[in-house]
């Protein structure tokens, strides 16, 4: 049986406002997102207990792995099954990336 996801450290967390990343990916010319998918995963790698990938960012089609990893990890964070926000990621990537930096904003918040 799978291992559950669980917060280990909530202190490892920081949030940042979605529309900051908006401004950064519009500034950026859609570069942003591959630092977020690092930065996010380096994050839920010190606050879950998942051993995630966080350089599979800057690899071609090794971030896809890293999707699946972040989607999987944020599962307590977001309230959401890992299979949606993975599929999300790789076909309407906004709206994972709203619910993971969300619950990552919630976690900081409480």
């Amino acid at each position: 049986m799978p291992e559950s996801v669980e917060i280990s450290d909530p202190s490892a967390f920081s949030g940042q406002s979605l529309a900051t990343q908006v401004v950064f990916t519009i500034v950026t010319f859609g570069l942003y997102p591959i630092w977020w998918s690092y930065k996010t995963a380096k994050m839920l790698d010190r606050g879950t207990n998942q051993n995630l990938s966080p350089i599979l960012a800057f690899i071609p089609f090794g971030n896809i792995i890293l999707y699946w990893q972040i989607a999987e990890a944020s599962e307590p964070l977001t309230d959401q099954d890992a299979m949606p926000t993975f599929l999300l990621f790789l076909f309407f990537g906004i709206i994972s990336w709203y619910w993971v930096q969300s619950g990552i904003n919630a976690a900081v918040e409480s």
